[in-house]
């Protein structure tokens, strides 16, 4: 039986139109939420509007670059009026970088990838916790990577954003975990997720790399990827009231990767 432990709840999913994103809006859209997701490519968020609305609740797509915080301002804004409040955010939306050395990386790939994973959850953190302090509070999830708390050769740009994600969460953790006279409280809490199936780890990819591959899978303590929907669980709880002694966590979902590097 579907519970509906987000019943009454007005959702925010960034990087909403596919992978985790699209997964974690499905699972609030099932259990009760009002949902916007937002994202760059109109195809993928007209066909996940779609999807989404099948489980019969609110829902509607939001097209917004979160690398321009301007984007950002009107798409929160816009979202909570449509939505008639806002207190439920995973912030998904992210890339990752071109592989090379510091010394050999080049600063359109360092500025496209900060842009969009640090700068970017900056944007939209700074929209969201100003609307959400005055309107009641919430829940945020953001979407860092085991590479933002364990870092890998070879992706400075990627390691460097995702570092920031967490420091950037756990600051907002800190400033918000007590409501006060003029502000509401809000919960911020991260996710560090590792070799995911889908995306960046597509079977094309995949098995297009067999060694990069066997090492990654290798590396974890379960010996094989994690699925997307196993994400959603740790998103959907620390969102949900089950979680609400959690601010400023980072959570691995790993099967065991980061265990074995201590």
């Amino acid at each position: 039986m579907t519970t509906r432990r987000f019943e009454g709840r007005h959702a925010l999913v960034t990087g909403g139109t596919d992978g985790m994103g699209l997964v974690v809006a499905e699972h609030l859209a099932r259990e009760g939420a009002s949902l916007v997701v937002c994202g760059r490519d109109r195809g993928k968020g007209a066909a996940a509007e779609r999807q989404l609305a099948a489980h019969g609740g609110r829902v509607r797509f939001w097209p917004c670059d979160i690398a321009r915080p301007e984007e950002v301002a009107s798409m929160v804004e816009g979202a909570a009026d449509w939505l008639g409040g806002l207190d439920t955010v995973f912030n998904n939306a992210g890339v990752t970088s071109k592989r090379a050395l510091v010394g050999e990386s080049s600063l359109d790939d360092w500025q496209h990838v900060v842009g969009i994973n640090l700068n970017g959850m900056y944007y939209c953190l700074r929209s969201q916790l100003k609307y959400m302090a005055a309107a009641g509070g919430g829940a945020i999830v953001n979407n860092s990577s085991l590479a933002g708390i364990t870092a890998i050769a070879g992706q400075c740009a990627y390691v460097a954003s995702k570092f920031g994600v967490v420091g950037l969460s756990q600051a907002a953790a800190l400033e918000y975990a007590v409501a006060t006279g003029e502000r509401a409280a809000v919960r911020v809490n991260v996710i560090a997720p590792g070799p995911i199936a889908g995306g960046m780890n597509s079977s094309e990819n995949l098995a297009a790399h067999p060694e990069h591959t066997r090492r990654k899978i290798a590396a974890t303590a379960m010996q094989r990827l994690g699925q997307p929907e196993e994400v959603a669980s740790a998103v959907l709880w620390l969102l949900s009231d089950g979680g609400s002694y959690m601010t400023g966590a980072v959570i691995p979902v790993d099967g065991g990767a980061r265990a074995g590097k201590f």
